[in-house]
């Protein structure tokens, strides 16, 4: 973000703090809990959200060298993402022309001039292409290699990631899907950072509840009272809509010393954590020192994968090994704490015996969340 805009949110907290207030809605709000227990509402959102809008598969740091393949999980299916021989970006279905085995395991990363299919043997180079065939001659005589070499679909760079792009007219651009988060995902400088760690865990819950869990700090003095809670002011936080995307402030107690600073001394990053909110399943947590990457992918109505990756200063990631441990294990721990809720709440969604739930007025970004989601769908 640009220095004004800075400092005006270390204002606009502080202004909070005094008030002993938060964003606030003008009235509140309640939704259905069919959100989180139809089935055919989980298919629309497959259907026309999470199939359709762009999604970042890596980190450009995962595969910084030539010929070097990564598999990752999407809601397209299982993809490889490749740097080919020349450098240039791409994305495959993770699925072998011959007879559709699976090439590359999940999270599988390596270097490698050939992809050579586990079950008959078949060979792809990075690019795509079908290299080998076996037994061709004989096996497969009218085979056109140039017609069966991996699926590709279209993928960009940009902020840092490597974005699948799917086509379709009703398929979103990236420039488009990053309406209003593209000069505060430029001033991260997201492609100076480097992977450091991941962690992956399946949890039994809704993807919205776990995405809903980060844009409200009501809970920080109850759901983190051992852990995070005490170093936060509880329900305060400056919350702006962004395109689609959201930003919310989470001031730390530090900010009470940050203020008295001169001005030009004063830092957001010492004084709050920033949560950008990524429509409609990913998330940037930006701390003082480095930022965690956290994706939620939908795998069933009541079920989601969830990565989380801390992304670190490319020149001090091996010089601060143990630093960078401690705080990766950290934000996992506390962010675990919000799944297990998650799954509980769940629990509740799948009884049926709750047809509604409520947002408070210090809640509308949950709603205004929602409420975009339930646009796209009835757009359809």
């Amino acid at each position: 973000m640009d220095r004004q805009t800075e400092l005006d949110l270390i204002q606009r907290c502080w202004g909070l703090i005094q008030d002993k207030t938060t964003t606030l809605a003008d009235e509140t709000a309640n939704a259905d809990t069919r959100r989180y227990r139809s089935k055919e509402v989980f298919e629309l959102e497959m259907e026309h959200i999470h199939r359709r809008w762009p999604w970042p598969l890596v980190h450009t740091s995962e595969l910084i060298e030539a010929n070097s393949l990564k598999a990752v999980e999407t809601p397209l299916g299982s993809l490889i993402v490749s740097r080919d021989a020349s450098g240039q970006w791409h994305a495959f279905h993770n699925s072998c022309r011959h007879r559709g085995a699976t090439l590359l395991g999940e999270g599988e990363c390596r270097q490698a001039k050939r992809i050579h299919c586990p079950y008959h043997a078949w060979s792809y180079t990075t690019d795509g292409a079908l290299a080998s065939v076996p037994g061709k001659q004989q096996c497969f005589p009218d085979l056109d290699k140039s017609d069966n070499g991996l699926l590709e679909l279209p993928v960009k760079e940009k902020h840092g990631f490597i974005w699948l792009c799917p086509d379709g007219a009703s398929a979103p651009d990236l420039d488009e899907a990053l309406e209003g988060m593209s000069q505060p995902l430029a001033a991260l400088q997201l492609d100076q950072l480097s992977v450091f760690a991941q962690h992956r865990k399946v949890w039994n819950t809704n993807w919205k509840i776990v995405a809903e869990g980060g844009i409200e700090t009501y809970h920080f003095s109850y759901a983190h009272s051992e852990s995070i809670g005490p170093y936060f002011y509880n329900n305060t936080a400056v919350i702006d809509a962004l395109g689609p995307h959201l930003r919310v402030v989470m001031p730390t107690k530090a900010l009470a010393t940050v203020v008295e600073k001169p001005v030009e001394q004063q830092s957001l990053r010492e004084c709050s954590h920033t949560l950008y909110s990524l429509f409609p399943t990913s998330a940037l947590l930006i701390q003082h020192q480095h930022i965690d990457w956290v994706q939620f992918r939908p795998l069933a109505l009541d079920k989601t994968a969830i990565a989380v990756t801390t992304l670190v200063p490319t020149e001090l990631r091996d010089t601060m090994r143990d630093h960078w441990q401690r705080n990766h294990d950290i934000t996992v721990a506390v962010l675990n704490e919000d799944f297990e809720l998650g799954e509980g709440v769940q629990r509740s969604m799948n009884n049926g015996a709750l047809e509604r739930i409520n947002y408070g007025r210090n809640e509308w970004a949950l709603k205004r969340m929602n409420g975009f989601i339930d646009d796209l769908l009835t757009e359809k």
